[in-house]
């Protein structure tokens, strides 16, 4: 019979110091441990993905709370959005408006404990001052002349006029209806 051929990849006894035998131990005992290391880390990243869908589903789930939430407020922030144009558009009518709350203020420091008003109306007239309607009650005569003796002398109001006053018969209380007008600044604005 014919012998067999055998390849062997091995190196010969007599050629161990040889450069191929010297690369194929390297190979043979290096590679054994890069393989090692290899697997170890396939290994890791495989039990890690368990940790990591974890972190991701409860990462999806807080997401979807966070949407819930947006969604839920959508509706009040566009009614918010569409109030602040409102306020905007409302503030810039208001603008060039006279200040109404100096009059009433100034109407009040005026105004003795007693009286007691019906009715107030504050109008700018053509040359632009501040005209007022007023209409008040009161139980004794000495405070309606305080009243307007008061808005006779305050700094701010130029004129003070006395339309109507009426006691009724079987009423213990008068009713009085006043108008008044506001003074201007040199430079047209209305005083403060």
């Amino acid at each position: 019979m014919p012998a067999k051929k055998e390849i062997s990849l091995l190196p010969d006894e007599e050629n161990l110091d040889s450069f191929s035998a010297r690369v194929f131990r390297w190979l043979t005992t290096v590679g054994r441990y890069v393989i090692v290391f290899t697997e170890l880390i396939v290994i890791c990243a495989f039990l890690s993905r368990f940790w990591l869908d974890r972190i991701n589903s409860d990462l999806s789930e807080v997401v979807r709370q966070q949407q819930a939430i947006l969604k839920s407020t959508n509706g009040f922030e566009i009614e918010y959005s569409r109030l602040q144009q409102r306020l905007s558009i409302i503030k810039s009518f208001y603008k060039d408006q006279p200040e109404y709350q100096s009059k009433i203020q100034t109407l009040t420091e005026s105004t003795p404990l007693d009286i007691t008003y019906t009715n107030l109306t504050l109008t700018p007239d053509k040359s632009n001052n501040i005209a007022a309607a007023v209409s008040f009650s009161a139980y004794q005569e000495n405070s309606i002349v305080n009243f307007i003796t008061n808005l006779i002398v305050n700094p701010n109001i130029s004129s003070v006029n006395i339309d109507t006053i009426e006691k009724k018969t079987k009423e213990n209380i008068y009713h009085v209806n006043l108008s008044l007008v506001f003074k201007q600044n040199p430079n047209g604005s209305i005083t403060q």
